[in-house]
């Protein structure tokens, strides 16, 4: 079972490092007089952390409120 966790881990990390290496151009980002430049790889994980917390703060509120 180690070598399977293991595998499964290196193919993961390599799809990862594939896909950060495919999406390095920048992207321009603009929310009212704020603008900046950044790749698009940083873009798409941002977005991608700001979903799980936002996902988990409304879990943790779904649960405070059922529990009452």
């Amino acid at each position: 079972m180690r070598y399977v966790t293991t595998a499964l881990f290196v193919l993961l990390s390599l799809l990862v490092l594939t896909f950060a290496i495919q999406n390095r151009e920048p992207v321009d980002v603009a929310l009212l007089v704020w603008s900046m430049s950044l790749p698009k790889i940083f873009l798409i994980l941002g977005t991608y952390v700001m979903g799980m917390l936002s996902g988990w703060g409304l879990v943790e509120i779904a649960k405070r409120l059922l529990q009452k």
